[in-house]
C-alpha cells in the first residue's frame, strides 16, 4: 500500500468526520426544537417534517461514503483512531450554535474521552483477513440486532434519568452503526459476486433497518443532552460493535491480544470518566449561556 494511498485514506477520513459531525450537530439542534420523546407517531411525523432531519440523512450519507472510500485506501488501524476527530469538531461547533461556552468539565471530558478512545479504537481493531457474513450468519446477525435495538429503546423509554437514557440509545446508536458496516461489507460483496439476486440477500434486507433505527436511536440521545457524552459513546461503541461481528461472524481475529485487552479496559474506563464530564444536560447549558450573558452585561460600562 503506498503512502500516496495512505494519505487519501486519511483525507476521506477526516471528511467522513466532519461530515458525520455535522450530521451530529443538526440531530442535536433538532433535539432542541422537537423535544418530545420520540415515543408515538405524532412526533416521528413532527420528526420527518423538519428540514434539518433531512439535513442530517444527507451528512451521514456523506459520512457513509468517504468512510468507505476511507477504507479502501488505508488500513483500519489508521482509519479508525482518527474517528475521536468528530468529538475534537462537534464539541465547540455544538456549544457555539448554542450561544454558549465549552465549560472547563467538557474541555476535561472532551480531553480524557478523546485520548482513551484513540486508545481504545488502535487496539480493538480485527487483523482484516476475514470474509463477510454468510447467509445464516446474517440472518442471525440482522434479526438479532434489531431485536436489540428494539428492546434498548423499550427499555431507554422507560429510564427516569436523562442522562442514562442518552448513554442507552446512544450506546445502541453505535451498535446499530458498527453492525450495518459489516452488513454493507457483506452486500457489496455478494452484489459484486451474484448482481442484482444480491438484492435479496439477508445482509443487504437487513442493512437499511439497522441503519434508520441507528438514526432514531441517535436523533432520540440528544434529547435533553448535549453533543458531547452521546457523541463520545456512540464513536466508543461503534467500532468495538463491527469488531465483535467480524471476530464472531467473519472470520476474523482480534489484533490486540493480552495487551491490548488490558490497554482497552482502562482506555473504556478513562472513556466512562470523560463521558461523564461531557454529561450537559439542555438546562444546564442554557443555564451557563445565560450566566455567561450576564456576566457580559455586568461587566459593561454603564
Amino acid at each position: 500500500m503506498s503512502d500516496m494511498g495512505i494519505w487519501l485514506g486519511i483525507m476521506f477520513a477526516v471528511l467522513s468526520c466532519t461530515a458525520y459531525t455535522a450530521a451530529a450537530v443538526a440531530q442535536r439542534r433538532l433535539a432542541v426544537r422537537v423535544t418530545a420523546p420520540l415515543t408515538g407517531r405524532r412526533q416521528v411525523v413532527g420528526l420527518l417534517r423538519h428540514p434539518l432531519w433531512w439535513v442530517s440523512l444527507v451528512f451521514n450519507g456523506g459520512r457513509a461514503g468517504f468512510q468507505v472510500a476511507a477504507v479502501s485506501f488505508a488500513p483500519l488501524t489508521v482509519i479508525q483512531p482518527l474517528g475521536v476527530l468528530v468529538l475534537v469538531f462537534g464539541i465547540p461547533w455544538s456549544a457555539r450554535l448554542g450561544g454558549r461556552r465549552v465549560s472547563r468539565a467538557e474541555w476535561r471530558g472532551a480531553a480524557f474521552t478523546v485520548v482513551a478512545l484513540g486508545a481504545l479504537l488502535a487496539v480493538s481493531v480485527t487483523n482484516g483477513q476475514g470474509g463477510v457474513l454468510d447467509t445464516p450468519d446474517s440472518v442471525l446477525v440482522g434479526v438479532g440486532t434489531t431485536a436489540l435495538l428494539l428492546v434498548t429503546a423499550w427499555g431507554a423509554g422507560r429510564v427516569p434519568s436523562t442522562a442514562w437514557r442518552s448513554y442507552l440509545l446512544s450506546g445502541a446508536a453505535g451498535v446499530a452503526f458498527g453492525v450495518s458496516s459489516a452488513t454493507v461489507k457483506t452486500s457489496v460483496a455478494v452484489i459484486a459476486d451474484t448482481g442484482a439476486a444480491g438484492l435479496a440477500h439477508p445482509a443487504t434486507l437487513a442493512t437499511p433497518v439497522i441503519a434508520i433505527l441507528g438514526l432514531f436511536l441517535a436523533q432520540a440521545a440528544y434529547q435533553g443532552m448535549d453533543l458531547g457524552a452521546p457523541l463520545g459513546i456512540t464513536t466508543l461503541t461503534n467500532p468495538v460493535a463491527a469488531s465483535v461481528v467480524g471476530v464472531a461472524f467473519m472470520g476474523e481475529s482480534y489484533a490486540g491480544g493480552w495487551v491490548g485487552g488490558a490497554v482497552a479496559l482502562v482506555s473504556a474506563l478513562l472513556a466512562a470518566h470523560g463521558i461523564r464530564l461531557l454529561t450537559v444536560p439542555q438546562g444546564t447549558a442554557r443555564t451557563e449561556a445565560v450566566a455567561d450573558a450576564d456576566r457580559r452585561h455586568d461587566s459593561m460600562p454603564s
